[in-house]
Parts: C-alpha cells; structure tokens; sequence
C-alpha cells in the first residue's frame, strides 16, 4: 500500500517536471512556449514574422507553430483580399470564420502538448518552409 503511494507520488513529479521542461522549451521571444503559441495562434502575424527569423536554436515544436501560423495568416490576407469580390463574399468570409476556430482548436490542442495540424494550411506551410526544414 505504501508502495503504491509512493509511485503515484514519483508519477505526479514526473508528470510535473514532464510540464516544466515542455515550458522551457526554446522560443524566439524568450517568452516561455506556452505565452508564445498563444500570442502566435491569436496573432498570426507574428508566426509569419517569426518563421522567417532565425529559428536554429528553437525547440521543433515552435518551429511548427511559427510556420503553421505564418500560412495562416498569408491565407487569410489572401481571403481578405478576395472578399473585396462582391458576388462571392459571403463565402470568403464564412472560410475566414473557419480559419479562425481551426486556430483556436489548434491553439487548444498546442496547450494540451497534442500537436494539430490544421487541414490545408499545414501542408500549405510545408510546401512554404519545406527547404528551411531540411536544414
């Protein structure tokens, strides 16, 4: 009995040292990881500015944000620029709409240490950065 009480005491420090070390993980900003996808998620001009930074140094899960972000926003300037199209809008808006829960949901699931790959725009961000990847 003590002895299971003992491990459940290791496995929650583990759990919790698991936590701190995800935290410190390397940013650009120096901020920890968890303050930087937020601010990269809801503004995703910083992912753009961010994935064309020098990011040798920062963790693969940063990097992944940066340029997942950065593809987002391109998409969405590019929606915001068709929905100057006045016949077909509506439609651009209701995929901006998309894009922003798909970043929420991603910025959720980044929260939770699951890494999303947001449909389309991660690829779209592979095809972008892909030489920058390689290195």
């Amino acid at each position: 009995m003590a002895e299971k009480k003992e491990s459940k005491k290791t496995e929650k420090k583990n759990a919790l040292t698991k936590v701190k070390k995800e935290n410190k993980d390397k940013t650009i900003t120096g901020f920890t990881y968890l303050t930087e996808i937020i601010l990269v998620y809801l503004i995703p001009f910083l992912g753009f500015v961010f994935s064309f930074m020098d990011t040798s140094k920062c963790s693969k899960k940063s990097v992944f944000v940066y340029n997942q972000a950065g593809a987002a926003f391109m998409v969405e300037l590019a929606l915001v620029f068709l929905g100057f199209i006045p016949v077909i809008r509506w439609f651009f808006y209701v995929v901006h709409i998309v894009l922003y829960i798909f970043l929420i949901i991603a910025l959720i699931k980044e929260t939770q240490g699951v890494q999303f790959r947001i449909p389309f725009i991660s690829d779209f961000a592979g095809v972008i950065w892909s030489e920058k990847e390689e290195k």
